[in-house]
C-alpha cells in the first residue's frame, strides 16, 4: 500500500520527467535529425537550371547531414504542385522545398484554388541568385532601356516571358508601371507567354517577339549569339559575366533593381526550430565548400548564403512588392 509520502514522491518524479522531456525533446530531436533520406522537392522539370543547381548542392549536403539527399521533381502550375507536396509533408525536416523565393510572393494570388502562403512554410536559407535580364532581338533598333521605353510604336513590340503569372511576366508589368509613371502614357506592348525558356528563345529568334524578360542563367548559352542583345540586368550590381551591361538602376530605372530570383530552401510550417537550425548550419557549410562554389560558378550561378531569419525578411518584402504589382495589373484571381 502506497503511503502519502511515496505518492507525493511519484508525483514529483513524474512532473520532473515531464518537464525534462518538454525541454530536452527539441534538442534530442535535432541531435537525431535526420533519421532517413532528405527530399528536396524541385517544382520544375529535371535538367533545368534550378534542378541542376539542386543536384550540385544535394551531393555535398548529404555529407553534412549524414543521409542521402534525394531530388524529387514536381513541375506544374507555377510551382504550386511542388509547393503542395511540401506543405502536406510531415513537419520534421525530411521534406524541403527548393525553389525561387519569389514563388512564395505571388503563386497563391495567381493560381486558382492555391491557398498556400509564405506563412505555410518555414524558410531555412537562401543559397544562390539568378538575376533577370532584359533582352531584345538584334532586329529591334534599340540599345538602352530609355530607347525601349520611348519606342515610337510600342504596340509593335511583343514581350515574351516563360509563362503567364510567372516572375518574368510580373517583371514586365513592373516595367509597364514604371514607364507609365514616367511618361503618363500606357506602355502598350503585348505580352506573349511561352511554356518555358526554349520556346521563348525560338520566338525571339524567329521574330515572333521582339523583347523578353528572362533569367540570366537560362540564357548563358545564348547570350553570345547574334540573335540577342542584352539591354539591362535587373540587379543592384553588374554581373561579372556581363561587365559591359549596365543595371536597370544605372539606366535611370532604380525601381527595377533587385529583381534577383533568390533560390531558397523551405520546410513545412511547424518544423521544430532546432531542426531548422540544423539544416541551416548544414547548408551554410555546403555553400562554403570550394567544390560546390566552383561547379555553380561554372554554370554562372551566383552563390550566396542567407540564414533563416534573413531569408524570411527578404520573402516578406517580396510578398509586399509583388502583391502591389499584381493588384495594379489586375492579375489576381482572389
Amino acid at each position: 500500500m502506497q503511503t502519502p509520502r511515496s505518492t507525493r514522491r511519484r508525483l514529483i518524479q513524474g512532473l520532473v520527467a515531464g518537464l525534462f522531456a518538454a525541454f530536452a525533446g527539441p534538442q534530442a530531436f535535432a541531435a537525431d535529425f535526420p533519421t532517413k533520406p532528405v527530399t528536396l522537392v524541385v517544382p520544375f522539370a529535371a535538367g533545368g537550371g534550378l534542378d541542376v543547381t539542386a543536384r550540385i548542392i544535394a551531393e555535398r549536403l548529404k555529407d553534412e547531414l549524414g543521409q542521402p539527399v534525394v531530388i524529387l521533381n514536381r513541375p506544374g502550375a507555377g510551382s504550386s504542385v511542388g509547393a503542395r507536396v511540401v506543405a502536406a509533408a510531415p513537419a520534421d525536416g525530411h521534406t524541403l522545398f527548393f525553389t525561387s523565393g519569389s514563388a512564395f510572393a505571388f503563386v497563391n494570388q495567381l493560381v486558382p484554388g492555391m491557398e498556400l502562403k509564405l506563412q505555410d512554410f518555414a524558410p531555412v536559407a537562401a543559397v544562390a541568385s539568378n538575376p533577370a535580364v532584359i533582352v531584345v532581338s538584334t532586329k529591334v533598333p534599340v540599345k538602352s532601356l530609355a530607347e525601349l521605353a520611348g519606342y515610337a510604336n510600342p504596340a509593335d513590340i511583343s514581350f515574351c516571358s516563360t509563362g503567364t503569372g510567372g516572375l518574368n511576366h510580373l517583371q514586365l508589368e513592373m516595367f509597364r508601371n514604371v514607364v507609365k509613371t514616367r511618361t503618363g502614357k500606357n506602355y502598350n506592348v503585348t505580352h506573349v507567354p511561352y511554356n518555358g525558356l526554349a520556346p521563348a528563345l525560338t520566338g525571339i529568334r524567329d521574330g515572333s517577339v521582339q523583347a523578353c524578360m528572362l533569367p540570366y542563367t537560362a540564357l548563358v548559352k545564348n547570350l553570345n549569339g547574334r540573335d540577342l542583345r542584352v539591354l539591362a540586368v535587373q540587379s543592384s550590381a553588374r554581373l561579372p559575366w556581363l561587365p559591359d551591361v549596365p543595371t536597370t538602376g544605372q539606366q535611370g530605372y532604380p525601381e527595377m533593381d533587385g529583381n534577383d530570383s533568390f533560390i531558397n530552401i523551405a520546410a513545412p510550417k511547424g518544423t521544430p526550430e532546432s531542426v531548422i537550425a540544423r539544416l541551416e548550419g548544414a547548408l551554410q557549410k555546403t555553400m562554403q565548400d570550394a567544390g560546390v562554389r566552383k561547379k555553380l560558378e561554372e554554370l554562372e550561378v551566383q552563390t550566396l548564403f542567407m540564414g533563416s531569419r534573413e531569408t524570411q525578411k527578404w520573402l516578406e518584402d517580396e510578398v509586399r512588392k509583388f502583391s502591389t504589382i499584381i493588384r495594379d495589373a489586375g492579375l489576381s484571381t482572389k
